[in-house]
């Protein structure tokens, strides 16, 4: 027969305490694994609707309309007349805009929000819609600065829609509002 010795009871009771105290350090690990993902979850839905009530009031929808409205034969004539001009207003809601579409292509970039949470704004049509538009004129300021990255997220977030309008079997450049707006023409 075998003889229990305190010794034996001691190291039994202290693996049972280990064993109790991994199963706990698990259980823990597991909720604020938990945790951590309701979190990131509350703060992409918390994204989401910021985004959503600033590209859905008044003012923005406003803005987007007016600069998609603004027509140009000659870049370098309207960059020097309504860009660079004395009146800032212009200057002001086309770099808001330009800067509103090129923090969406960032964070995409790296993660922060998913393309189709950007996609699903509408189906990508006023980042194509703004990209065709304005295109030559960013090209024309990244030639001025000397800065090829000048406003490449913005150019990286159309060409994302673009292509997921392409995987989901739709047109590459979404229809406007009767027709597509307006291309500027290219001066030499």
């Amino acid at each position: 027969m075998v003889e229990i010795t305190y010794q034996m009871v001691f190291q039994f009771l202290q693996t049972v305490g280990i064993l109790v105290g991994v199963f706990y350090y698990i259980m823990t690990i597991r909720a604020n694994q938990k945790n951590q993902q309701l979190q990131l979850e509350t703060r992409k839905a918390q994204l989401y609707m910021q985004l959503f009530m600033r590209i859905t009031s008044e003012e923005f929808v406003k803005k987007a309309i007016d600069l998609l409205r603004l027509e140009y034969d000659n870049v370098d004539e309207f960059m020097e007349k309504s860009i660079l001009g004395p009146d800032s207003s212009l200057h002001a809601k086309l770099f808001s805009m330009f800067w509103h579409i090129d923090g969406l292509g960032y964070m995409m970039y790296q993660g922060l929000i998913d393309p189709e949470m950007v996609y699903n704004f509408g189906g990508g049509f006023a980042q194509v819609w703004h990209w065709r538009k304005w295109e030559p004129v960013i090209m024309r300021f990244r030639k001025r600065r000397g800065d090829p990255d000048f406003l490449k997220w913005f150019e990286y977030t159309a060409k994302e829609m673009m292509r997921m309008r392409q995987e989901k079997g739709l047109t590459q450049t979404p229809p406007g509002l009767t027709s597509d707006p307006p291309l500027p023409r290219h001066d030499p």
